[in-house]
């Protein structure tokens, strides 16, 4: 009798501390320099590998798509190969580097959405995963679009409650440059504008990214456009530099201009704070944890990566004064303290769908211990 209970209480500590199978994975991000956002993504993406049992490597890409594939090559070369790699798929080589992968017979997984996407070489076709590819196991992607449309949404909401219902709206855009996620962004925002009523979009303008250029071309532009209600900025560093350039011509935030970007940015939320910025979209920045959440569960023979279920999109939420104190505490790394992304997986949950809300979030940062799941 003591010999079954210890079984069951070796089995039910091996449950929540998730030691089941050990797996190396390798992501590769997009980085080009260390901005607030990717240092949560690694933060965030680091506690899950401790909580899953994975080892995590974490390659910067430098945002490009020949420096990537070279890397690729690289470790389709090596004698230890990961279990998995990670990374975000370029179409211009996308079809190359697929390749590589499927004669060294290494798994991975893509942030892309060629299916959507029309500007793959017709001639360099890759399909769905584990069409043409069988190691490509599942393709993820954000939905940019829904982050701006969402993001749109709420500025120009809290911009229209300050006026009468005939008044026109002006809105500019602030795009990053003219990558898919940044095309992607600035789709949604257009979307959504041609949904409201007496709302107009001035112009959709490339700012680097940079707060700089983004202060310099609101300037410009609200001096040419005889003023602006709105300006959607596609990251928090870009709205930060309006913000800059609307206090310089002396506009009042959130009464004569209303603004906000995406990121969740330490410095844009403390700006929702004190009601300089209007809004921040985010949430992103823990999507790689999703991602590895779902790797746990492929390699334990749990819910592996179905060809029927290759696409997974990550959604985003906006914070602004209305839900700022009950999502704030999912913007610092002082949460990591309490979340054991254990909990999300089906493995523990036994569910058929994973619940990676915002809601699902708070719960566990309510946690008093990591051993636990709310």
């Amino acid at each position: 009798m003591k010999s079954m209970l210890l079984l069951i209480a070796l089995c039910v500590l091996s449950i929540f501390s998730s030691k089941v199978t050990a797996v190396n994975v390798t992501y590769i991000s997009q980085t080009r320099d260390l901005t607030p956002y990717w240092h949560n993504t690694y933060a965030v993406a680091k506690a899950a590998a401790k909580d899953l049992n994975i080892t995590l490597t974490i390659i910067e890409g430098q945002g490009h798509h020949l420096y990537q594939a070279e890397v690729i090559e690289k470790l389709t070369l090596s004698s230890k190969k990961p279990d998995l790699l990670i990374f975000h798929a370029y179409k211009q080589n996308a079809q190359d580097y697929f390749k590589l992968l499927e004669q060294a017979q290494i798994p991975f997984v893509t942030y892309s959405n060629f299916s959507k996407n029309p500007a793959l070489p017709a001639h360099k076709p890759v399909g769905l995963p584990q069409e043409n590819f069988k190691y490509w196991l599942s393709e993820h992607y954000v939905e940019n679009t829904q982050g701006a449309a969402l993001l749109a949404k709420s500025l120009i909401q809290q911009s229209r409650a300050t006026k009468s219902s005939n008044d026109e709206i002006k809105v500019l855009a602030l795009s990053g440059d003219l990558i898919a996620e940044s095309l992607e962004r600035s789709e949604g925002v257009a979307l959504q504008i041609e949904q409201e009523k007496n709302t107009i979009l001035m112009q959709d303008i490339v700012a680097n990214w940079y707060a700089k250029d983004a202060q310099s071309k609101f300037k410009a532009l609200y001096s040419r456009h005889d003023g602006i209600d709105v300006v959607w900025a596609s990251s928090d560093t870009m709205a930060i530099g309006a913000l800059a350039g609307a206090i310089e011509l002396g506009l009042t935030p959130n009464k004569d201009i209303f603004i906000g970007g995406f990121d969740w940015d330490k410095e844009a939320i403390n700006k929702v704070k004190s009601g300089q910025l209007a809004a921040s979209a985010g949430g992103q920045f823990y999507n790689i944890a999703w991602l590895l959440v779902q790797v746990y569960d492929h390699f334990n023979n749990q819910v592996p990566f179905s060809s029927k279920t290759a696409k997974v999109a990550d959604k985003y939420a906006v914070i602004d004064q209305d839900n700022l104190k009950e999502l704030e505490p999912l913007t610092t790394l002082k949460s990591l303290s309490t979340i054991n992304f254990y909990c999300f997986t089906q493995s523990h949950t036994l569910q058929g769908e994973y619940d990676f809300s915002v809601n699902a979030l708070l719960k566990q940062t309510k946690n008093t211990s990591k051993e636990k799941c709310n």
